[in-house]
């Protein structure tokens, strides 16, 4: 008997038209056996399938082709006790007697053997004689025949089981083509001879190759003659994400992140496989993965001061455009975050957001940092060679952080690239094209820079095409009161502690400082004070740990005499000093250089002008 298999495939014979890789439909194999096995024995030949329909016949069943054979014909006995019947008298025999057909049979002698897989009856194959001179013929040599018969329906399983195996192994080509073209990476399989055995419609678009498409036979080393593939198979080894290049028909070189293996068998190369994807759009979809959720936009800035809201309106103008921005301001400004926030809002905003300080680099590696190398191009560098930040950024955008501390060697190949657009590997012999947008940041003055050497003026010229100066948080005091609220929010639900705010002290006491670090200073002081809260608001004793200037006010019992005209007196200062700053907003006005000019009036700073008009 024949092994596992879809018994299926018989009861449809006849719902396959179209040969199958080569092999004939069961339909068509059925009757040539038919033919073979009359014309063998000088007998009309019949077969049925499981249901019971003729599928194939000579004779007088050519014509019930498809139609079912009479309600309780022996051929219901042979194929339920699943082994051979003779009937030598048929209409007369007790197992014609409730034959539906029995009336109207005209057969001498039947011979009903069925056709099993796994011990199961999936069909009948019948030899039938008509006349008493076919009986005759036959009867002699009976067992010889039914052996015969036996045989012929082995065969029928063979070829339905045969069928059946193709029908699964075309399925599943089919569901193999379906997946490899799904993949949005390019695959090549290539047999021992490198030649093409599949290669994919994303293989296709990536080499631009439609206009002369690869076929199955081909020579892959015609057609990528320094593929990775070939290396791998020639080496017997597979390499995972290594970089590869392919020249294009029309000239361009394209670069690729391949994966390649070669096939083994018996110690032997049977073929390989390589799959490979553009790297651009690898960096691409990488970066999309990483930022989703997470970019950094211009409404993350936190301040309402008019400072802060004519900074970003100019950064937000300047990220629509492709100039090269220039950021400046002190420590703590927040010059990083601007610089994402300008590239989100740019036309970039879906390609690599790439950010090199430019002091945390060792100067010996910097140059390999921003520009890449090449194998072997040093002692210890990497056999694929690494693509530097610039590459990285391509399309996208690369921030420069601590611009004025690039050394002097490195600032004249950051000006070729800035003006070509072309960098050029360490241990590179050719230049690579790349389009990034570049955002540079400092905290030093780059014209004194210039004036001692220390800085090329032309690099100068070229970075600073747009220059966006970010305000210290000493000159937008409304905003501390907005930063400080942020900042214990988003500490207190991280430490998970409830902490409402800060106390009208603490809250005079971070308007009164100059705030050296800026933001970052005061981030970090409400990080401190929050860790260390005992009830919901923060007091002054809560800073002064973090705060130079800071001399806390010695506090003092309720119920000790004099509290109460302390408290008095305090308020009464307060009410005077708040009254002296809005009479003098009154002379000059609201906008920010009238209360300037109130403040110089009055002998105090602008800070100290806002904090008294910020107490209750």
């Amino acid at each position: 008997m024949i092994g596992n298999t879809n018994t299926d495939n018989f009861s449809s014979i006849g719902a396959v038209p179209e040969p199958i890789l080569g092999l004939t439909s069961p339909a068509q194999s059925m009757q040539q056996i038919a033919d073979a096995v009359a014309a063998a024995m000088g007998v009309d030949v019949t077969i049925a399938n499981d249901s019971l329909l003729r599928v194939a016949g000579t004779g007088p069943f050519e014509a019930d082709l498809g139609e079912k054979v009479p309600r309780g014909c022996v051929f219901e006995h042979a194929l339920n006790r699943v082994q051979t019947v003779v009937i030598e008298d048929p209409r007369e025999a007790e197992l014609c007697i409730d034959c539906h057909g029995r009336d109207r049979c005209q057969e001498t002698l039947s011979i009903c053997t069925p056709i099993t897989i796994q011990g199961k009856g999936v069909g009948i194959l019948a030899i039938v004689a008509f006349t008493p001179e076919q009986r005759d013929r036959i009867y002699p040599s009976l067992p010889s025949h039914i052996a015969f018969l036996e045989k012929m329906a082995e065969l029928i399983a063979t070829k339905i089981t045969e069928h059946s195996l193709m029908l699964t192994l075309e399925g599943r080509t089919r569901e193999l083509e379906a997946v490899v073209n799904h993949i949005h990476q390019g695959v090549i399989c290539v047999d021992s001879s490198c030649r093409i055995r599949q290669i994919n419609t994303r293989a296709v678009e990536l080499l631009k190759l439609r206009a002369n498409v690869p076929r199955p036979g081909d020579d892959l080393k015609t057609i990528w003659p320094d593929c990775l593939l070939l290396k791998c198979m020639g080496n017997r080894e597979s390499y995972t994400n290594a970089s590869e290049t392919f020249r294009t028909p029309q000239g361009r070189q394209v670069r690729f992140l391949s994966s390649a293996s070669a096939l083994m068998l018996a110690d032997k190369v049977i073929g390989g496989v390589l799959t490979f994807s553009d790297l651009e759009s690898t960096h691409k979809d990488t970066f999309r993965a990483i930022e989703h959720g997470a970019a950094f936009t211009f409404d993350d800035i936190i301040g309402t001061s008019h400072a802060i809201t004519q900074v970003k309106q100019q950064a937000l103008t300047a990220a629509k455009y492709d100039s090269n921005i220039l950021l400046t301001g002190e420590t703590g400004t927040g010059k990083e975050l601007f610089a994402r926030a300008i590239h989100n809002a740019s036309p970039r905003r879906d390609y690599p957001f790439v950010a090199v300080n430019c002091t945390a680099i060792p100067e010996s590696l910097l140059e390999s940092e921003l520009f890449g190398y090449e194998a072997g191009a040093f002692t210890g560098a990497s056999k694929n060679g690494k693509p530097g930040k610039f590459e990285l950024a391509n399309h996208g955008t690369l921030f420069l952080d601590e611009i004025g501390d690039m050394p002097l060697f490195l600032q004249a190949k950051l000006l070729r690239a800035t003006q070509n657009m072309e960098i050029t590997r360490v241990g590179g012999l050719y230049p690579k094209r790349i389009d990034a947008r570049i955002i540079s940041a400092t905290n030093q003055d780059l014209k004194e820079h210039m004036r001692t050497h220390r800085f090329r003026d032309d690099l100068y010229y070229r970075l600073c095409v747009v220059p966006i100066n970010l305000p210290p948080l000493r000159q937008r005091p409304d905003d501390i009161p907005v930063l400080a609220d942020y900042f214990i929010t988003r500490y207190a639900h991280q430490f998970n502690k409830v902490v409402r705010g800060l106390s009208d002290d603490a809250l005079d006491l971070l308007m009164s400082y100059d705030w050296p670090g800026n933001a970052r200073e005061l981030e970090n002081v409400i990080e401190y004070a929050v860790n260390f809260a005992t009830d919901e608001w923060i007091t002054v004793e809560k800073l002064c740990h973090r705060i130079p200037s800071c001399h806390p006010i010695p506090s003092f019992p309720s119920d000790k005499p004099g509290s109460t005209c302390t408290r008095d007196l305090k308020t009464a200062i307060r009410g005077f000093q708040k009254q002296l700053v809005e009479e003098a907003i009154r002379r000059y006005g609201q906008d920010p250089a009238a209360k300037e000019l109130a403040a110089q009036e009055l002998g105090i700073s602008r800070a100290t002008l806002y904090r008294i008009l910020s107490q209750n």
